[in-house]
Parts: C-alpha cells; sequence; structure tokens
C-alpha cells in the first residue's frame, strides 16, 4: 500500500498520506511548514511504533520467563510514546498542530473518539508492511484457508446457523444447527460476535465479566462500525486515486454529521472479477450506536426507503467530486450497521471489536470462560485491534489453548528467539 489515503484540502489541493515515513514527512513539511517540530515528533513516534509486536508466536501467558522478556524487550523502544500516548484522544491530540487542517487530517481517519496510540500503531503498521489493502480483497485470504481446511479432512457447513452449543456437565460437546440437527465435537471454538456467544449460543448461562463491562460501558467502549455505499461505472477510473478523501458541506446520515467522505477505487486490483467491464466505488462512512439505535426503530418498508435515499444522495456528491456523469455510475447497495447485525450477528452492527478510546483498558483476554470447558474463544474481540490478521492470529492462539488442554505438543514453524536488546531512543511527545 503506496498511501493510506489522498486528502482534499480547503483550498483544493491534494494531500497524499504515504506509508513510506520519510515520504509522509516531507509531504507534511510541504504542505504545514508552521508545523515543522509537530511533524518531526509525529514521525519519529510511528518509528518508535513500530518496534511494537502482536504475540503471534503463542499467547502472552504461553510465554515463559525467557520469552517474555525477550518479547518486552524487543518494544522496548516504544516503551515511552506508547505509555504517554496510550490515554490521549485523537481529539486532545490534533489541538497540538499549529495548521488545524494537518490535525483534522488525523481525525478525518480515525474518529476524534479514537486515542492517538491507535493512530500511531496504524501508520507503524503500514511503514513496515504489516497492514494494507489486500489484492483481490478478504475472499482470497478466506480460500485459501478454506481450501487448507479442506484438505486436511475439515468439513464446512455452509449457510447453516448455529442455535446454541451443546453444554453437557459445563462441557462443550458441539453445537445444535437452527435446522435442528446436531454437529458433536472434542471442543467448541467459536469465532463469531462475543455478544452473540455470551447470550444466545451460551444462552445466558456462563458470564465474562470483562466483556460484561465493556457491553455495559459504551461510553468507554464505544461500538466500531458503519455505512457502506458501494457503487458500479463502466468509466476508466485508472487516473483516479486508489483512496481518496473529499470535503463536503455538513450533510445528515441517520442523525449523525458527515462532513467528508474516503472513495476506494478498485480500478487498479485486476485480481477482482469484473462484469461487462464495471469497476467498482465504495464509500465507508463512520457511524455510531446513535445511527444504529436509529434505524433500528425504523419499520422496515420506512428503513429500506431512508437507506436507499441517503445512497441516492452519496451518489450526487460522488458525481460532483469525480467529474461523473449521471449515466456513467449507479448505486448498487448501502450496508448499515443492521447489515452487519443481520449476516453476522454482530453486537449493534460492530465488524470490529471496541473502539479504543483513551478511557479504553485492556483489551487483550485468553477466550476462556469461567466454569466451562473444552471451549474457547477466538476472534477480533479478544485481541486489540482488531482486523483479520489478528482474528487469524487468534485462531492459532485458540488451537495452543486445546493442544495444551489435550496435552499433545502443539507444531508449529518458528525461528528460534535471539536476544537483541535495541537502544532506547525518547521521544518527545508533543
Amino acid at each position: 500500500t503506496e498511501y493510506l489515503t489522498k486528502y482534499q484540502l480547503r483550498d483544493g489541493r491534494v494531500f497524499t498520506f504515504y506509508s513510506d515515513l520519510e515520504k509522509l514527512k516531507n509531504e507534511m513539511l510541504y504542505f504545514f511548514p508552521e508545523d515543522r517540530r509537530n511533524i518531526h515528533y509525529f514521525i519519529s513516534t510511528c518509528k518508535a511504533y513500530q518496534h511494537i509486536r502482536v504475540p503471534a508466536s503463542k499467547p502472552l501467558d504461553f510465554m515463559n520467563p525467557f520469552e517474555f522478556t525477550l518479547f518486552g524487550l524487543r518494544m522496548l523502544p516504544a516503551a515511552y510514546p506508547f505509555l504517554h500516548y496510550k490515554h490521549v484522544s485523537i481529539e486532545d491530540y490534533i489541538k497540538t498542530f499549529r495548521n488545524p487542517e494537518l490535525g483534522e487530517m488525523i481525525s478525518r481517519f480515525l474518529g476524534t473518539e479514537y486515542n492517538i496510540h491507535s493512530f500511531f500503531y496504524i501508520c507503524s503498521s503500514v511503514s513496515k508492511g504489516d497492514a494494507g489493502m489486500i489484492e483481490g480483497g478478504s475472499l482470497q485470504l478466506v480460500n485459501r484457508i478454506v481450501r487448507k481446511y479442506k484438505s486436511l479432512g475439515g468439513k464446512l457447513f455452509l449457510n447453516t446457523p448455529v442455535k446454541r452449543i451443546l453444554i453437557e456437565k459445563d462441557n462443550a460437546r458441539g453445537v445444535e444447527l437452527e435446522n435442528g440437527n446436531e454437529v458433536f465435537s472434542d471442543y467448541v471454538i467459536a469465532s463469531c460476535d462475543a455478544y452473540h456467544t455470551l447470550t444466545k449460543l451460551l444462552e445466558g448461562k456462563y458470564e465474562d465479566k470483562s466483556f460484561k463491562a465493556q457491553f455495559k460501558d459504551s461510553v468507554s467502549n464505544p461500538i466500531n462500525t458503519s455505512v457502506m455505499i458501494a457503487f458500479k461505472t463502466k468509466k476508466n477510473l485508472m487516473r483516479f486515486p486508489k483512496m481518496m478523501d473529499y470535503n463536503i458541506e455538513p450533510i445528515r446520515m441517520f442523525g449523525k454529521e458527515i462532513t467528508h467522505f474516503g472513495v476506494r477505487n478498485f480500478s487498479f486490483d485486476k485480481t477482482l472479477p469484473s462484469l461487462h467491464h464495471n469497476t467498482l466505488l465504495t464509500v465507508l462512512l463512520p457511524a455510531d450506536e446513535n445511527v444504529y439505535d436509529y434505524l433500528k426503530s425504523l419499520p422496515k418498508e420506512q428503513y429500506v426507503k431512508e437507506k436507499m435515499a441517503f445512497g441516492e444522495k452519496m451518489l450526487d456528491l460522488l458525481r460532483e467530486k469525480m467529474n461523473l456523469q449521471k449515466d456513467e455510475v449507479e448505486l448498487l447497495d448501502v450496508t448499515t450497521p443492521l447489515t452487519y447485525e443481520r449476516y453476522t450477528n454482530a453486537y449493534k452492527g460492530s465488524y470490529m471489536s471496541f473502539v479504543t478510546t483513551q478511557f479504553t483498558k485492556g483489551l487483550m483476554r485468553p477466550g476462556i470462560i469461567k466454569g466451562l470447558h473444552s471451549f474457547v474463544i477466538a476472534g477480533q474481540w479478544i485481541m486489540p485491534p482488531g482486523g483479520l490478521p489478528i482474528a487469524l492470529i487468534s485462531g492459532k492462539h485458540a488451537c495452543q489453548r486445546i493442544c495444551k488442554i489435550d496435552g499433545r505438543k502443539f507444531i508449529n514453524k518458528e525461528e528460534k528467539p535471539t536476544l537483541v536488546i535495541p537502544s532506547i531512543k525518547k521521544v518527545k511527545p508533543i
């Protein structure tokens, strides 16, 4: 991923938020020279965050003292900025810039309710190639997993919702499907929504105090959801950026004010299937619990009417900003928090785990429910910051936990750890 996105500034110029930190620094200095000092600190902090690691090899509680110490030492250069910024909101951080438009770009990427720690982590991850847009989309990643799973004798039950998890004497023994069939197993791994797992699949019989506290405190743990609008066009859009964020006059989206929108242009991804030479465009707009509550309160016919009307409004804005004629682009569909809830049982439409705010406490957890055996939770709800890579790692951790319970050795090809103590460079906060 060459850049996170491009931003249309107030004067019409376009700023590129490069993934490469040196390019990003030069771009920032060119557009906002009055913030030279703050830009230097911002880039230095992003570089420090490059040392932060996700425990991919094994869960933290599975590490021996040597492994745990080594894991911590590798992240030592990030310790000072991490602890300093962990509870600083984006809203507070961006106030330190002399030019408010520089700060606005950060808040246009992540909402002001996030802590700035999250943004530093994103920038550092993209800069070192640990995050980005997947060529071919997430489907290619899923298909590889499916092929591997089937090759090992795994069996998939598609379009078959699970009604509940079968429990016998506090031991998970399989699942009951909505069609009435039962599938028995030695262990059950739940990689679906945490709230759905605890309240429906486990029928509220087992409690996780940490999850319960987070679901109850929506101020410290806001939901992470959105409204996505999809369009198709036959026009060649190769001259347009892959990602572009436009300023607009304020509009209302189901009660929430929108002042900008980002367009993802899929013309560059030749691995995606094309129907009659159509190109896909998507707009992803952050939503919140108020948007979910408003849409949930509507009768079905009114809900469909309002979401499609909003889609048409965004279609007009898209035509205006990208200079497209009426017959060159059309609306495909509008996805809302209710869509995520309907298809994936996501808690209030949360397609990722909670938003990490300045008040957020530790989100990482083992995925073990007290009092319930032969059962493990996997997925991005138990391991920050969320997303596909994190979900995959949590699946690996779930397998490791099952192997330990079963007294089996977990077989995994890993490099032997070597002790390297990095130098500590203190980064002065803004």
